[in-house]
């Protein structure tokens, strides 16, 4: 039997797996010895700023990155604070949302507002120029997931997420300057 999507809120292909871990160091040697996925981009630090509803939250955590094709991994751990994360996942490791790269961010979220979709969370990531804006929205309705728009850009201008080895590099220089 085939369905046809109904209007909703016409999700472009999916770009991201996102899957919170315990150990993000092991998870990355795992992936990589196990499925051949990496290598990987490390990321550690907090979000410039982090809203719930009409609260701000404060959590620090480190990111992983990795393409799988034309799929991005990001393996989550949270290091410190309160988080969605741990919220969502019940302090146990695994699959925690699908994610979208969207140039038109803002408008997305209207819309999703305006199909009573709730934003469980909405952030912005910066590390050298490198801007990461962000917003989970609650889908969990549908198959018990949640889903996230992406937004980067570096220096202002949109950046090709796609490009591994920029990730990579760009990983490698904020290390460096800590």
């Amino acid at each position: 039997m085939i369905r046809m999507a109904k209007s909703g809120l016409k999700m472009p292909r999916v770009d991201q797996i996102g899957i919170v871990v315990k150990d993000i160091e092991k998870s990355m040697d795992d992936f990589e010895r196990e499925l051949g996925i990496g290598p990987w981009a490390l990321f550690e630090g907090e979000p410039v700023w982090a809203r719930e509803g009409d609260r701000e939250v404060t959590y620090r955590g480190k990111i992983a990155l990795a393409n799988s094709g034309r799929v991005q991994l990001e393996l989550i751990e949270i290091t410190e604070g309160r988080s969605l994360y741990r919220d969502s996942m019940a302090d146990r490791e695994g699959l925690h949302h699908l994610g979208f790269f969207v140039r038109d961010f803002d408008r997305r979220l209207e819309v999703a507002r305006d199909n009573g979709v709730e934003i469980l969370q909405h952030a912005v990531l910066k590390k050298m120029g490198l801007t990461i804006e962000y917003a989970y929205l609650d889908t969990t309705g549908t198959g018990g997931l949640i889903t996230e728009y992406i937004k980067w850009s570096f220096l202002g201008l949109p950046f090709p997420t796609r490009l591994g080895p920029l990730v990579r590099l760009s990983s490698r220089v904020a290390r460096r300057l800590g």
